[in-house]
């Protein structure tokens, strides 16, 4: 399906702009098996595999030449185990074989892996802006980024929110399903949100949380929520389009 320039790939949490070559994905989360069986829920390792796998489908899919990891590749915010370390390395390694450009993206939960990605040979970025697309992590505003000019992107993408829909049937039984959200912001722009590429960490359930409640300042402050278009992805029934959020 056709996202303000962008394509999603069916079936996978990730964008693919043709004009560009890239392809997008978001929030990873690596470590986090080992975060919830450290807090008593034992999660078996199979995180990293699986992100790879689907990884390797999405570049199948478009062929795509480059691909931007939005932030938040690694779970733990206050540190970084050594097989977080680990995993990121193995991820850099998968990235720069399999494409001819990798732009790593920080999260807010990105502390203590720069010397492991430039061991790698790549590096953080605060952002990454290309043909007036601005890609950031989304736990800060573009405003706040230094030697950055509004008139220098037109289109924002950001992860950082996990959005996801509360999907109710006739029963009133629910379902929560990861989501793709697009629209406008105050200001004008394009906006992509993108859902988390990790496959088992929490969504936010944009159309039952108010907006104020909401993680990503951008999402809070910057735009009307209930305008927002959603497209719903799952690895096991494919994309399915949404109308406006404030229409659920």
């Amino acid at each position: 399906m056709e996202l303000e320039g962008f394509e999603s790939v069916e079936g996978i949490p990730a964008l693919y702009h043709p004009e560009t070559d890239t392809l997008t994905i978001s929030d990873l989360h690596l470590g986090l098996e080992g975060s919830m069986t450290s807090e008593g829920s034992y999660v078996p390792k199979f995180h990293l595999e699986d992100m790879l796998e689907d990884i390797e489908k999405a570049r199948s899919r478009t062929e795509a030449s480059r691909i931007v990891v939005n932030g938040d590749i690694k779970n733990e915010f206050n540190k970084s185990y050594y097989s977080e370390k680990d995993e990121v390395r193995s991820l850099v390694q998968h990235l720069k074989r399999r494409f001819d450009e990798a732009v790593l993206v920080r999260g807010n939960h990105d502390k203590f892996i720069e010397s492991t990605v430039e061991d790698e040979g790549l590096e953080m970025q605060g952002f990454f802006l290309e043909e007036g697309i601005l890609y950031i992590h989304g736990d800060r505003k573009p405003e706040e980024i230094e030697d950055l000019e509004e008139e220098e992107y037109n289109t924002i993408v950001i992860g950082h929110e996990h959005p996801a829909l509360s999907l109710k049937d006739n029963l009133g039984i629910s379902e929560k399903v990861d989501c793709f959200l697009y629209g406008e912001t105050d200001a004008g722009k394009t906006i992509i949100v993108l859902p988390a590429f990790s496959t088992i960490s929490n969504g936010t359930e944009v159309n039952e949380v108010p907006q104020r409640k909401l993680l990503s300042p951008i999402l809070r402050e910057g735009l009307n929520k209930d305008s927002l278009k959603a497209e719903a992805v799952s690895r096991e029934a494919g994309n399915f389009e949404f109308p406006e959020i404030g229409r659920f």
